[in-house]
């Protein structure tokens, strides 16, 4: 004989439990809410980063001398502001994506890092160390931001695969090429330049300008696939986790 004061079997499913049919959990469903808000903090960093540039090249065009009272410098730090604290809230957001996804970790690694990357250079001249350890150690925080961006991006990449957005998951992968051509452009040119300078070699000055005008070229590019793709990238995941809601 069954006891009236049991509690129902059912009760014992919680919140992270799949029911019959669902292909996400109702804490996964909120996670990916979460994930989608920070989505929308990153993409007015985006915004906010082109806005900055416009203003720092139409500064320049005008040629301004920079001063407390430079309009254009007031412009530019108050979006700078605004681009810190937007970042650092769609980086929080995304530390509660789904478990299951397998990007928070990459998430909450690149977090960490990215935090370290700028409070670590500012203890480096307090420290007691040697000249030789305090190169290597500016060295490590310098290269730390580039990490911290590939892993960001490959934990996106596994965020679009759980929620299976194939259109999402390949921008993020041109974004994160395109960001690793524009790491690679620059010392790929100046490693070349280098061994030319040693080798002895009379380099012609139309070669030293093809190798420099590459550089910035393919740079730029790359920096122009990175922005679109990565911009692209976070507006389909909204749509996405918005389609994904209306179907729960």
């Amino acid at each position: 004989m069954s006891n009236p004061y049991q509690a129902p079997v059912n009760a014992e499913n919680d919140s992270n439990q799949l029911n019959a049919g669902q292909e996400y959990s109702s804490a996964e469903i909120s996670q990916l809410h979460r994930c989608r808000m920070g989505a929308g903090f990153l993409l007015a960093v985006v915004c906010l980063i082109i806005v900055a540039f416009i203003c720092g090249a139409i500064a320049a065009g005008l040629q301004t001398n920079p001063s407390g009272n430079d309009p254009f410098l007031k412009v530019i730090t108050g979006i700078g502001v605004l681009v810190a604290i937007c970042s650092f809230i769609g980086n929080g957001l995304l530390l509660f994506s789904p478990e299951r996804s397998g990007a928070k970790q990459l998430f909450v690694i690149s977090f960490v890092l990215g935090i370290l990357s700028n409070v670590g250079p500012l203890l480096v001249p307090f420290l007691s160390i040697d000249i030789g350890l305090n190169l290597l150690t500016a060295f490590i925080f310098g290269i730390t931001p580039f990490v911290c961006l590939i892993l960001f991006l490959t934990g996106w990449i596994r965020l679009a695969n759980f929620i299976r957005s194939e259109t999402v998951a390949a921008k993020m992968k041109r974004a994160r090429t395109a960001f690793c051509v524009l790491l690679i452009l620059p010392f790929a040119a100046f490693g070349l330049g280098t061994m030319l300078a040693l080798s002895g070699a009379n380099v012609p000055t139309a070669l030293q300008f093809l190798i420099m005008g590459t550089t910035v070229i393919g740079t730029l590019v790359s920096g122009v696939i990175f922005t679109i793709n990565y911009g692209n990238g976070l507006t389909f995941f909204r749509k996405a986790v918005t389609s994904i809601s209306q179907d729960a």
